[in-house]
């Protein structure tokens, strides 16, 4: 790829783009971010929504994380005409691994277009940044605006009530596994399991096996 690449006399939007996607494919994130941040050096102009899209959706956030590279894409973010909730909530996962809550918190709350992964990315980013209670409200104003909840939804909002040592809504919360078939999941029983251990409810572990 990167023998291809230095062929090329004039490189243009596309070339690079092919480049970053080309190494994103072969499970290259380094290179494809090296590539990436000598676009940003030599050839900004160039620079689009294809670009963006492709750091985005290819699994690089922790590779942001250690190179500071989410604010490159978060100011590019920022200036896309178009985005989809896809790109939204990959940059809110990205800005929740950076410990950028508030920024977080502002993006979920400005989005047009929400989905369940929106949801349960803003509770699991709360949760893991010590926003616990934070966290079970958003669980409960997604029950109200009625989205589908799956095993990530549940184990981390188990986790958040354990961590409060509130006990009465984890109880609810388990009602609610059981309403919505999720009690045999493994994830979610394990998540029970601790929230319930965590508050020193011996007898209410006992009952889930």
């Amino acid at each position: 790829m990167q023998q291809i690449f230095d062929l090329i006399p004039f490189r243009d939007g596309a070339s690079w783009n092919l480049a970053i996607s080309g190494y994103a494919n072969y499970g290259s994130s380094t290179d494809a971010v090296g590539v990436y941040k000598l676009m940003l050096k030599d050839a900004a102009m160039n620079l689009n929504q294809i670009t963006f899209s492709t750091m985005l959706i290819f699994p690089f956030l922790d590779i942001y994380a250690k190179l500071g590279l989410i604010f490159d894409a978060k100011g590019y973010y920022d200036e896309m005409p178009k985005r989809n909730v896809v790109m939204c909530n990959t940059m809110i996962i990205g800005l929740m691994w950076r410990g950028m809550v508030e920024e977080s918190k502002r993006l979920f709350h400005g989005l047009k277009e929400r989905d369940s992964i929106s949801w349960t990315t803003m509770i699991l980013g709360l949760m893991q940044n010590g926003m616990e209670r934070e966290a079970v409200d958003i669980f409960k104003a997604m029950i109200l605006a009625g989205f589908t909840m799956d095993q990530f939804t549940f184990g981390s909002v188990l986790t958040a009530c354990g961590s409060l040592l509130a006990l009465g809504e984890g109880k609810q919360i388990h009602a609610y596994v059981i309403r919505t078939d999720h009690k045999d999941n493994v994830f979610v029983g394990s998540a029970l399991v601790d929230m319930y251990s965590k508050c020193k409810s011996i007898k209410s572990v006992e009952t889930i096996f």
